[in-house]
């Protein structure tokens, strides 16, 4: 009885000291740990404000020469002095004068066409025009398209202008030729916006390219601000009026240039530490924070093994990738697919990214009950699977509308652009068979709009977006329809806004 009383005590006092020693080495790592966080913040955060100064630096360069290219044509206009004097006088030109001004258009085409920019022209008082003003520029300007010109002007020989509509901005640089000509260039802000898309990749740095009054002509995706907003107060409060700086705090790291032509390039980095606290000589806050941090750390393993390691958790978690109706890609994952096939597609293929849509699909969900149209979408469902095969990305965007993209690369383009447009001719004919009730004696009729990456768009959005044209002429049109993107639907967008 002596000895296992021994025993016991014996066994008790070691447990005693494992517990003791153990949370005692617990703390101490904790504290160890949280030494090593708090002493490198300020390392952290020197790196922060150099990788910030580095990107809008970088940022600004490329926006830089990108406007140079911008304003490349009134430099070759500039080479010709006769061309700079020149306007004509009437609104009826005579002979000589349509030949100057077909001069003029043909150096500003050429110059279109090697810049890639929607206009390159110059307008005139008397209403003619050399090189390209295309109609979305005219509605933005108004009907006394060289009026406006000369109101931003102002007092200035040149000038950067940002107009925006909706999510998009466009910018557009004039310069004055003399009293009677003014010269134009424009573009989608979207063109300028690729560098900061791929520095912002992967990173916690937002990049953004404002006006001179702060409103923002386009932002890197994770930029928490959308293109005509101001940005926030709290942004601008940190640099207090001030341009050419780089600031850094609790808040993150921050950096400001101001380009030549008035507008301003913003990085700003968040925060990737714990943030400052007591001495590090504090016994207390070790001690709390070690506790603290074996707690959490307790807790949360408890947490994590009894709910999110178990199966109908992780049958939840995979759940929210497909829609349980239809049994696609939801409108999240859809887009990170779409884009991940984007990032890894070989130089030189075909794809289509397609949108497809039941016609008057609410009007029908209302008079005839879900139920009706349900069956409809998963018919369709099926039909897009069937017709485009296992490799299409198929899924809804946020719009509940089919969104498909295809591979239809081939070595020859001409043969790939002509399989495109067979198989979707085939897959507009399939639709035919979407016939609901319970005698299957309704036909749904369908609307399909198809643009084709890399030709009409370099990201989601953009293909999105031509995308979306071709569909809302598609379903303009009677029966079973399917539209293909092309230039005229944007010009007539651009038009129409």
């Amino acid at each position: 009885m002596k000895d296992y009383k021994q025993t016991a005590r014996t066994i008790s006092l070691r447990n005693a000291f494992i517990i003791t020693y153990t949370l005692l080495a617990v703390v101490f790592f904790a504290g160890t740990c949280i030494y090593f966080i708090v002493s490198r913040n300020r390392l952290l955060l020197a790196q922060s404000e150099n990788y910030t100064t580095v990107s809008a630096r970088q940022s600004s360069n490329n926006i830089r020469n990108f406007c140079r290219s911008a304003e490349m044509g009134a430099r070759l206009i500039y080479d010709e002095p006769d061309l700079v004097s020149f306007y004509p006088k009437q609104e009826i030109m005579t002979a000589e004068e349509i030949n100057t001004v077909q001069q003029l258009s043909n150096i500003m085409n050429k110059s279109s066409y090697i810049f890639d920019f929607a206009d390159f022209g110059v307008i005139y008082s008397s209403g003619a025009v050399a090189g390209n003003v295309t109609d979305g520029t005219r509605a933005l300007f108004g009907q006394n398209v060289f009026g406006r010109a000369v109101l931003l002007l102002g007092q200035k020989s040149e000038s950067w202008t940002a107009f925006f509509s909706g999510n998009l901005s466009r910018v557009c640089f004039l310069k004055k030729l003399n009293d009677n000509a003014v010269f134009i260039s424009s573009f989608y802000a979207t063109k300028i916006g690729n560098v900061f898309n791929s520095m912002a990749e992967n990173t916690n740095v937002a990049i953004c390219v404002t006006d001179s009054t702060d409103r923002v002509i386009y932002g890197s995706d994770n930029m928490t601000v959308s293109a005509g907003d101001r940005l926030p107060g709290d942004i601008l409060s940190r640099f207090d009026g001030k341009v050419n700086v780089t600031v850094g705090d609790d808040e993150g790291a921050a950096c400001v240039i101001e380009l030549d032509n008035g507008w301003r390039v913003y990085s700003i980095i968040s925060p990737v530490r714990l943030g400052r606290g007591p001495s590090l000589n504090a016994e207390s806050f070790i001690l709390i924070m070690g506790l603290t941090l074996l707690m959490t750390f307790v807790i949360a393993g408890a947490i994590i093994s009894a709910v999110f390691l178990s199966d109908g958790s992780a049958k939840r978690i995979l759940g929210k990738e497909l829609d349980t109706s239809t049994g696609v890609l939801t409108p999240f994952y859809c887009e990170e697919r779409v884009s991940e096939l984007i990032e890894t597609s070989l130089l030189g293929g075909t794809w289509a990214f397609t949108l497809v849509k039941i016609k008057d699909y609410e009007i029908i969900k209302e008079r005839l009950g879900s139920d009706f149209t349900e069956g409809g979408l998963r018919m369709l469902s099926d039909i897009l699977h069937e017709g485009f095969g296992d490799d299409a990305a198929i899924g809804l965007n946020s719009r509940n509308e089919f969104v498909v993209f295809s591979d239809f690369s081939d070595y020859d383009i001409f043969k790939a652009h002509d399989a495109l447009k067979s198989k979707h001719e085939e897959i507009r004919a399939r639709f035919a068979e979407l016939l609901v009730g319970e005698n299957s004696d309704f036909k749904l009729d369908t609307a399909m709009g198809v643009c084709i990456y890399p030709d009409h768009g370099k990201d989601y959005d953009e293909l999105d977006y031509k995308a979306s044209l071709a569909l809302s002429s598609a379903l303009e049109l009677d029966n079973d329809s399917l539209v293909f993107f092309d230039e005229k639907l944007e010009r007539k967008q651009g038009g129409d806004s």
